[in-house]
């Protein structure tokens, strides 16, 4: 069983298994699982439809799914969120696929959503969810995603109360795409060698001794000739990362953002993200897909410098990194 300090006193279903489960839904009626079933959105069609089956089965059959839920009792954590809150509390849970942090729906015991807790699990969550702080302070004055509820630390952690979006979750058009990325450009423009992304990144590469992708990266900017301007990167900016509520593309989950980053990066990792884990491409043709969904003058340059970029995350969250090496040494050849 996953970590037992986020539940409440409530009964719960386990998805996909209770030895290893990705949510726990609290289900004690059917406007509670109704509301607990919102946490859990997986992004392929296939978890998709098991998702929905599974969803009918508890919210029409309560009674054959209570017996197989399992009672939980409230947690220290979730007791202290009801002082802070002044509200009783049904959470749900949804554990992080890396591990680094876990999200938490609460409702209250009228089963309203009061919002989405992000607490971080280890230093890498600890990182991430300061990281995320940061970019709402920073942005929340150009009004591209709504003000967060409130910021408190728990046993020495910092955590984020977001406010539920109301939408839809789907593959965004490109023009809708350029649309929400031009809110986050800024008003500077560097050569790619003089550029902040560009310094920072090769700052990191000195860090872990990347002797051979310091060459590199010297080599693809002494090859740039255009200026790239200065913006807010997202720095996971995917489809399932972007929500529509009322006609209106709102982008969220801002734990790799970038202060000073560099154009272009996001709509690459956008495509890149959809090629690599929706359509399962991989080294030339995935290279291949992005380029033809993004029509820029210095793609290869930029996409050799975004896939150094996802190599120094994956070190830093010690994460392997060979399927953006073997792009790399495919792009040597091109």
């Amino acid at each position: 069983m996953k970590n037992t300090k986020f539940f409440s006193s409530n009964s719960y279903i386990f998805l996909p298994t209770k030895m290893n489960p990705k949510v726990a839904l609290a289900i004690d009626n059917s406007t509670l699982s109704k509301n607990s079933f919102k946490l859990y959105n997986p992004f392929s069609r296939k978890a998709q439809v098991l998702k929905n089956i599974i969803k009918f089965i508890t919210i029409n059959m309560n009674f054959l799914t209570q017996i197989s839920a399992q009672k939980k009792v409230k947690s220290d954590f979730v007791n202290n969120l009801e002082k802070l809150l002044k509200e009783s509390l049904v959470v749900s849970i949804y554990f992080s696929t890396v591990n680094d942090k876990v999200v938490m729906q609460l409702q209250s015991i009228d089963a309203k959503i009061i919002g989405y807790l992000k607490y971080p699990l280890n230093n890498i969550g600890v990182k991430h969810t300061k990281n995320e702080i940061k970019a709402f302070n920073i942005i929340i004055s150009k009004k591209i995603i709504e003000p967060y509820i409130l910021s408190q630390e728990y046993d020495g952690k910092p955590f984020l109360l977001l406010k539920e979006l109301n939408g839809t979750i789907d593959i965004v058009s490109k023009k809708d795409i350029n649309n929400i990325l031009r809110k986050f450009q800024g008003d500077e423009s560097y050569r790619l060698s003089f550029h902040p992304r560009v310094v920072e990144l090769k700052k990191i590469l000195l860090k872990y001794n990347m002797e051979a992708y310091i060459v590199k990266l010297d080599k693809i900017v002494s090859k740039s000739t255009l200026e790239y301007m200065k913006v807010y990167e997202h720095g996971d900016f995917t489809p399932w990362n972007i929500i529509k509520v009322n006609n209106k593309y709102i982008p969220f989950d801002f734990e790799y953002f970038v202060e000073d980053g560099l154009e272009y990066f996001d709509i690459i990792k956008y495509y890149y993200q959809i090629g690599k884990l929706l359509k399962f491409k991989k080294d030339k043709e995935l290279y291949d897909f992005v380029k033809n969904n993004i029509n820029i003058l210095e793609f290869k340059e930029l996409f050799e410098l975004f896939l150094i970029k996802e190599i120094m995350i994956n070190i830093e969250e010690n994460r392997p990194f060979g399927f953006e090496e073997n792009i790399i040494k495919i792009l040597e050849k091109i």
